[in-house]
């Protein structure tokens, strides 16, 4: 993939593409002090709920080398879908599971987390739409492809997506080791379920962690605990999917 699919520059093509395909947008750059004539796009911004950000001339030319007029798109690799959708897609997959990636940061974990995946047929990714590793280059290549491919639902506000879920008939489960987490290879999964993942360094949030039936933990009698998210989610998809085949036996 290559840097100019990623990045849209220019006054009427961003427009447009607000316009017509909001949720593809991840973030848009403007120039600061460039004057009142980005004020529309601006406003477009906060009505549409996109993210954006002000720079210097200096790093949108760093961005993109041409005629910019001071306002550059940045898009997903992927256009994403309304939570409503993929949880209807998800309770019809082979495998009736939804990851919920709590602010995960390396692009490089979240497209291993999509080719995962997409392999064992999952619903797809459930994703804030701030704070989350974006859905770009890098993560196109650590998935192979796969991210444009994997059903990925972008929300404003995590927690309430998944008290969504919950009252759609999905169980919550979070990836977490700590006092009251079960051991996945012994806990009895229920399904449709969604699995949530946790930022690199910091976990789940507590607001998110709330929402969650139960936590999960992968035992490692080795003596070596520093699997990496992608890892760790890759082990517990692949206990969801065989508990999944032998309840369907």
């Amino acid at each position: 993939m290559s840097k100019m699919i990623n990045y849209i520059p220019g006054r009427k093509p961003v427009i447009e593409l607000i316009q017509n395909e909001p949720e593809k947008i991840d973030l848009v750059y403007f120039q600061h002090h460039k004057g009142g004539a980005l004020a529309k796009i601006v406003n477009q911004c906060r009505h549409n709920r996109i993210r954006y950000k002000f720079l210097n001339r200096a790093d949108l030319d760093r961005i993109y080398s041409g005629n910019h007029q001071g306002v550059i798109a940045r898009t997903s690799a992927q256009k994403t879908i309304p939570l409503g959708e993929i949880l209807a897609k998800a309770q019809k997959a082979y495998l009736p599971v939804l990851l919920a990636l709590d602010q995960i940061q390396d692009p490089g974990n979240v497209g291993t987390l999509a080719r995962t995946a997409l392999a064992l047929g999952t619903g797809g990714f459930i994703v804030p739409k701030d704070r989350s590793a974006y859905l770009g280059a890098g993560a196109y290549k650590a998935s192979a492809g796969a991210i444009q491919q994997i059903n990925i639902s972008r929300v404003t506000n995590l927690a309430r997506a998944l008290d969504e879920a919950r009252d759609s008939g999905f169980w919550i489960y979070a990836a977490r080791y700590d006092l009251e987490a079960e051991n996945i290879f012994d806990f009895r999964i229920k399904f449709p379920a969604i699995l949530v993942l946790g930022n690199e360094e910091k976990g789940i949030r507590p607001n998110v962690l709330k929402r969650c039936h139960h936590s999960l933990y992968i035992p490692m009698p080795g003596g070596f605990d520093s699997l990496n998210v992608a890892q760790a989610g890759a082990i517990m998809l692949g206990q969801f999917l065989g508990k999944k085949e032998r309840k369907s036996d």
